[in-house]
C-alpha cells in the first residue's frame, strides 16, 4: 500500500496545470511490438502518461534495431534496454547512459528442444547445434559457454524464423519465454522450455535506459515517465490488458490476440514481473551479482563501475526486488 500511496503521489504532483502543454517523448522499444511491451502500450493507451503532462510516443523495433548505439550517438534520449548486458558494456565503452527502471526481474530468455528430446536442463544440451541470434551471441552466449560448457561449434544462426528448428528435430532454439514456445506449439510441437533465470542467470531484461545528459536535464519528465510505466505495468498485468493491447495489435500486424494471451499467462504464471509492489524495482546487489559473474566470464569489461550504469533515484521508496 506504501508503494501504491508513493506513485500516486508522485503522479498527482506531476499533473500539469490546465492546459499547459505536454512534454513529447519517443520511448524506442527493442522489438516490435508484444506482451513483453505491454505496461508502455497500457500506460499510453489509458492516458497515464497524459496524466502527468508527457506527450508519449512509442517507436518500436525490429530485427535491426541498436538502441545502444542511437543513444550513444544522441539520436535517442530514451529507449529500452534488452539485457544488463547492454548498458554495462555502453558504460565501459563511454557512453553517457543510465538505466532507471525494468520490467522483468527475471530474462524472458529460454532455450527450447523438441519434446523426444531427453534433456532436464540447460547443461543437457551440451553438443547439440543452437540456433542463436547475432545479439544472443554478444550477450549471453559467454554465460553458456562457461556455465554449462557450450561451445562455438554449436552455434547455428538464428533469423527469426523458427522453420530451421521444426525441421531438424534434434537442436536447440533459442527464444523469449513468452513468445517462441507458443510459436512452436502452433506448429505442433509442445517444446520442452529452459528459463535462464530458473539456471541463475541473474540479468533484469527490458529496462528503460536514458541518455546521461538529457536525464541530469529533464528530472521530472523522466520522474514522471517512470511513475507512469510502473502504474502502466500494474494495470496491464493485475487489470483488464485490453486497451494496451489493442495498441500493440495496431502497432504491430504480425501480433494476434492468442499470442498476447499466451504472453502475459507465461509472465505472471512464472513471476517474471515480480509481485505488483515489485514493478520497475532494481538493486545495486543484483546488479553487482550480474556484473560480477559476467566480468568473471570475460562477457563484460573488467574496469567498470557498475553503479555508473544505472540509478534507482526515480523509483518509489520500497523494498527494492531481490
Amino acid at each position: 500500500m506504501k508503494n501504491i500511496l508513493i506513485i500516486l503521489f508522485s503522479l498527482v504532483a506531476a499533473v500539469p496545470a490546465l492546459g499547459a502543454e505536454r512534454t513529447a517523448i519517443t520511448f524506442a522499444t527493442d522489438w516490435k511490438a508484444q506482451a513483453e511491451h505491454g505496461g508502455f502500450y497500457q500506460a499510453l493507451a489509458k492516458g497515464f502518461y497524459r496524466d502527468v503532462g508527457l506527450d508519449v510516443t512509442i517507436r518500436p523495433g525490429g530485427p535491426q534495431s541498436d538502441n545502444p548505439r542511437l543513444l550513444a550517438a544522441g539520436a535517442l534520449d530514451i529507449a529500452m534496454a534488452s539485457n544488463s548486458f547492454q548498458p554495462i558494456n555502453m558504460v565501459g565503452a563511454g557512453a553517457d547512459v543510465k538505466v532507471v527502471m525494468t520490467s522483468f526481474q527475471k530474462d524472458p530468455q529460454v532455450l527450447m528442444v523438441h519434446p523426444h528430446v531427453e534433456a532436464t536442463s540447460i547443461a543437457d544440451l551440451k553438443g547439440r547445434p543452437v540456433f542463436i541470434s547475432d545479439a544472443a551471441r554478444a550477450a549471453f552466449w559467454p554465460w553458456l559457454t562457461a556455465r554449462f560448457g557450450f561451445e562455438s561449434r554449436q552455434v547455428r544462426k538464428y533469423n527469426y524464423s523458427l522453420a530451421p528448428w521444426l525441421v531438424n528435430k534434434e537442436t536447440v532454439q533459442e527464444g523469449y519465454l513468452s513468445s517462441e514456445p507458443f510459436t512452436a506449439s502452433q506448429q505442433g510441437v509442445n517444446a520442452k522450455v529452459f528459463l535462464f533465470a530458473d539456471a541463475g542467470y541473474p540479468g533484469y531484461a527490458g529496462m528503460v535506459m536514458v541518455r546521461g545528459a538529457y536525464l541530469r536535464g529533464n528530472q521530472d519528465t523522466v520522474s514522471a515517465f517512470v511513475a507512469a510505466t510502473i502504474k502502466g505495468w500494474q494495470d496491464y498485468l493485475w487489470n483488464d490488458p485490453l486497451e494496451g493491447n489493442n495498441l500493440i495489435l495496431q502497432d504491430n500486424p504480425e501480433m494476434t490476440p492468442e499470442l498476447l494471451a499466451f504472453a502475459i499467462r507465461s509472465i505472471k504464471e512464472n513471476d517474471m514481473v515480480g509481485s505488483r509492489d515489485q514493478v520497475g524495482q532494481m538493486t545495486p546487489e543484483r546488479w553487482e551479482r550480474f556484473y560480477n559473474e559476467m566480468s568473471a566470464l570475460d562477457a563484460v569489461p573488467s574496469d567498470v563501475d557498475v553503479a555508473d550504469a544505472f540509478t534507482l533515484e526515480f523509483l518509489p521508496e520500497s523494498e527494492h526486488s531481490p
